[in-house]
């Protein structure tokens, strides 16, 4: 089990209480929310079952909320009772025993995109290329597609997210003038690439629209909720976690496009988000689609019952919860803490009516002034960080408010433990951005697989195959098939058991228009392996030859 580190215990901020008291001259001035302890009697015995402990109630100052039922004290209350126990993790944390196997980045990618999933990828996608063929008046030059021509096609789009070009013109990437990687002319062409991109689906074409009766995800439903589950299988998350909302630009047809106008995308495909504060692991999402049609798929989109959707598979393992606003609720919090053992720290709208009018008012308030308010297992804090500014949140995780007076304005411990886990889900969007393999698209459900595959980011292992197989097509020509044995490192049984070429190629160097054959061995040099003739031969005795090997060992011995 693991426990949470002790907090640093920092001295109490006095100077916010003078602001609380009530004025003897002027009652327009008193606080209206603050009420002594040794009255309203009948409302603090009508409440202490969520508030507060009995016996101490009487002998403490509170604030009263709007609804004028929840009570704030001013004071920590101690606990009679044992020590509460929270925050300590029955989970242990890691990578499960499904993914300690896994020794290659090839390997973890398949942990989240098994063959049988692209398997099921090339069936969907042969049952929609037929609509495909019919626009073309030669049919012959879109076969069916397989799995290494669809595994090529999702390492092509990684490979172009690694060099920052998916809003690259394809005709850009394809080109053969020498400022453009050779992977991509090497491992298909332009059209295969295309045809394939524009076919590629994920579900069966010919029962989507039935599906669809009960699931507005249908298109892709089978993919993400397959990604989501091996995701909980390969990893359990540390103590700290983040829900938080993203956001995949799209401004295609979409009944359940959001518009958030802090994103960078703006307009887009929202996907709500469990992830580890601190290693940034995706561990659960769901994707919102407004009201589903009446069927098993369902459900309530309230913040609350969003979270406790995306909590589901940690409750009751003792985790500390961040979350912003708008799914911050304090019957939320004390549901959390009480019947999923879970804690939270978030800030929370000022709407709600469990919070005290005197916690809103900035108008009085000095610069750095702070509020807190204590419940039963549950902090609320009103800090002014600069003037008519004022900064709401909630914790059930810290019991008692301390102040951090080491830090500039003094800020609450709350405060500084918020900001230092609060940006799981925005660090892996800004992971993601920078190498997405997202290139734009009319499909959503394309959209939601190029999110995805940015979360299981790989490169070149996807490619190899299918460019490997290529050498098999007598009609590639010279330059490519040259290309794919330098980028592969591919060698022929032929090629494996002599340098001397048997048959007559042409020479690597020589122009076209010379039609230059040759017979003579290739380039020794391992990384190159290039065919050559005597015109761009030269000999070198073995004294130098040793003496080459040897400063270039000791280049490398060097450098390391």
């Amino acid at each position: 089990m693991f426990r949470k580190s002790d907090h640093k215990v920092c001295a109490w901020l006095d100077e916010f209480d003078e602001d609380l008291e009530l004025e003897d001259s002027d009652d327009s001035d008193a606080d209206p929310n603050f009420v002594p302890g040794n009255n309203n009697s009948e409302n603090e015995s009508e409440n202490d079952d969520d508030f507060g402990d009995t016996d101490n109630a009487s002998e403490h100052e509170f604030y009263l909320s709007k609804d004028e039922k929840t009570k704030w004290y001013k004071n920590f209350l101690p606990n009679k009772t044992k020590q509460r126990a929270h925050n300590i993790v029955t989970q242990r944390p890691g990578v499960n025993a499904v993914a300690k196997n896994a020794t290659t980045i090839l390997d973890c990618w398949k942990l989240f995109f098994p063959d049988p999933v692209i398997i099921e990828m090339v069936i969907c996608t042969n049952k929609y290329l037929p609509k495909i063929r019919a626009k073309y008046q030669r049919s012959t030059i879109i076969p069916d597609t397989d799995k290494e021509e669809i595994d090529a096609l999702l390492g092509l789009l990684y490979l172009a997210g690694f060099l920052r070009s998916r809003h690259v013109n394809l005709k850009d990437l394809w080109c053969d003038e020498g400022f453009r990687p050779e992977y991509f002319r090497s491992t298909m062409s332009e059209q295969q690439f295309y045809i394939l991109l524009r076919a590629l689906r994920f579900d069966d074409i010919e029962t989507r629209n039935y599906r669809r009766t009960t699931d507005k995800l249908a298109p892709i439903r089978s993919v993400f909720d397959g990604f989501i589950k091996r995701c909980l299988e390969c990893y359990s998350v540390g103590e700290n976690c983040t829900i938080d909302e993203m956001l995949e630009g799209f401004r295609g047809r979409c009944s359940f496009r959001q518009y958030i106008p802090s994103k960078p995308n703006k307009y887009g495909i929202m996907i709500q988000a469990l992830v580890d504060s601190k290693t940034y692991y995706t561990s659960n999402m769901e994707v919102y689609v407004g009201t589903q049609p009446d069927g098993p798929f369902k459900c309530d989109n309230s913040p609350s019952s969003i979270v406790k959707r995306l909590i589901s598979t940690i409750s009751k393992t003792g985790r500390n919860i961040t979350m912003d606003n708008w799914y911050t609720s304090i019957p939320l919090a004390i549901d959390l803490l009480e019947n999923h053992k879970l804690t939270i720290v978030g800030t929370i709208r000022k709407n709600k009516r469990e919070i005290p009018k005197c916690f809103l008012d900035t108008k009085k308030r000095e610069v750095n002034s702070i509020i807190f308010g204590y419940g039963k297992n549950i902090i609320l804090l009103s800090y002014v960080p600069r003037k008519n500014k004022n900064v709401m949140l909630i914790s059930t995780m810290h019991e008692k408010g301390l102040i951090d007076d080491s830090t500039v304005g003094k800020k609450p411990e709350v405060i500084l433990y918020y900001n230092s886990i609060k940006s799981g889900v925005d660090i892996v969007d800004e992971k993601k951005e920078e190498y997405s393999v997202a290139r734009v698209s009319c499909r959503w459900s394309l959209t939601v697989f190029f999110s995805l595959m940015n979360i299981a980011e790989l490169g070149k292992e996807l490619t190899k195959n299918h460019m490997t197989r290529r050498l098999q097509i007598p009609t590639l020509s010279f330059t490519l098939r040259q290309n794919i044995l330098k980028l592969t490192g591919f060698k022929s049984n032929e090629e494996t058991t002599s340098d001397v070429v048997t048959s007559r190629t042409k020479c690597y160097f020589c122009p076209t228009r010379k039609n230059r054959f040759t017979k003579q061995t290739r380039c020794s040099n391992k990384t190159c392996q290039s065919y050559i003739c005597k015109e761009h031969t030269f000999h070198i005795c073995i004294a130098c030859t040793n003496k080459e090997e040897s400063e270039l060992d000791m280049n490398n011995s060097y450098s390391e």
